[in-house]
């Protein structure tokens, strides 16, 4: 209980900073990927497993920082996965020259949120998680960002180690 005051409290503080400071670029965005979940068996060895992944996300970014909050949702062999997740990124380098058709910013960043899985067995179990991200955000047009990504994510959770994720997402800017 203690960990999701904590969260909503984080991501209270956070979009109002993010209104604030980020009102001229705010993102709405979906992304797909493929996931993998490492779970320890019923004798306790770890197993891997892949599937697709999708996602929506909502934030606010200015030349330097993102700032969003985004719920993703997987099904891996009859477990339902979800995820919310604060993402904090910052852009390393951009490309901003005046010749520039398409502007490259690479970024590193950290996630903060809850996990929550259910299957036929097990009615839901959840916990904190967390992790960081790389990826390579490229603004195509004035209103549209393309993100790939790759993301760790290490959980408290029973029943999930951790999970790696390579990402696509397209964000429109407002």
């Amino acid at each position: 209980m203690f960990n999701k005051i904590i969260l909503v409290i984080l991501t209270m503080i956070t979009f109002s900073y993010a209104s604030n400071e980020f009102s001229s670029e705010r993102i709405l965005g979906i992304e797909v990927g493929y996931s993998t979940v490492n779970s320890p068996n019923i004798v306790g060895v770890t197993e891997s497993k892949s599937d697709a992944e999708f996602g929506i996300r909502l934030g606010a970014q200015n030349e330097d920082w993102r700032t969003t909050i985004r719920a993703n949702f997987l099904n891996v062999q009859g477990r339902n996965y979800e995820k919310v997740m604060l993402d904090f990124d910052h852009f390393v380098w951009a490309s901003l020259y005046k010749t520039d058709m398409i502007v490259f910013k690479p970024y590193l960043g950290a996630h903060i949120g809850w996990l929550r899985y259910t299957d036929e067995i097990i009615s839901g179990k959840s916990g904190l998680a967390y992790g960081g991200q790389l990826g390579l955000a490229f603004n195509v047009l004035n209103e549209v960002d393309f993100d790939i990504a790759y993301r760790y994510t290490s959980t408290k959770t029973e029943g999930v180690d951790n999970m790696s994720s390579a990402v696509f997402g397209v964000n429109y800017l407002y």
